[in-house]
This record gives structure tokens, C-alpha cells and sequence, in this order.
């Protein structure tokens, strides 16, 4: 598995089954490059993002919020962050998405309800 310029703190989101809120940074180490991302979740009935699609710019960490609604306890949930490197001028990431270009990358955030 190769190293991505991107890590995602924590690596895993542990909520109440009844709900809760909790949120997850995208650290860009890498000062040259700038991606722009879209979060995909393997459970839209229970879980909420705040931001579905955005850029992490050269050496920032922003934050997106996961919100779990009431529901039964489950382990095997994910959310699924795609990248794609953009160019400084790129002012839409769900633009960037319809392209059809691959993803350059993806990383899961385990999504546990208790």
C-alpha cells in the first residue's frame, strides 16, 4: 500500500446508536499540492455529513462533522473520502468530481455506533 499525501485524524468514528455528533481533519502535508475531496457514506439513513465535497489546501487540516441519527448499533459502517488533485484555479470540487477522471486516491473512516 503506498503512502498518501493526505492522513485523516481520527482514524475512526465512535458514536451513540441514539446519535451524536462527532467530526474528523484532513491533514495536507504536502505544501505544493491541493485536492479537492467527496465524502461517500456506505449509510445515508443514519449518517449526516456537513460537508460532502471541498478542498484541502497545502498544509491545512479542515474539519468535517459526522452526525449520527437514532438507529440500531451497527460496526460496519464507513465513510469513503475520494481525492483528486486541482489546480489553484479550481473553484467547484463537485464540478471537479463530474469530469470522469479516477480519483487519485481514497481513505475509509470506520464508522462504529455503540
Amino acid at each position: 500500500m503506498r503512502a498518501v499525501p493526505i492522513s485523516v485524524d481520527p482514524e475512526m468514528i465512535k458514536l451513540a446508536a441514539s446519535g451524536g455528533t462527532s467530526s474528523f481533519r484532513m491533514m495536507n502535508d504536502c505544501p505544493e499540492r491541493r485536492y479537492c475531496f467527496k465524502v461517500k457514506s456506505t449509510n445515508n439513513v443514519h449518517y449526516r455529513v456537513s460537508a460532502v465535497y471541498g478542498f484541502v489546501e497545502p498544509m491545512e487540516a479542515p474539519q468535517v462533522e459526522v452526525t449520527r441519527l437514532d438507529g440500531p448499533p451497527k460496526s460496519d459502517d464507513r465513510l469513503e473520502v475520494l481525492f483528486m488533485l486541482v489546480d489553484a484555479d479550481c473553484k467547484d470540487a463537485r464540478e471537479a468530481f463530474t469530469t470522469g477522471e479516477v480519483p487519485e486516491f481514497s481513505i475509509d473512516v470506520p464508522l462504529i455506533a455503540e
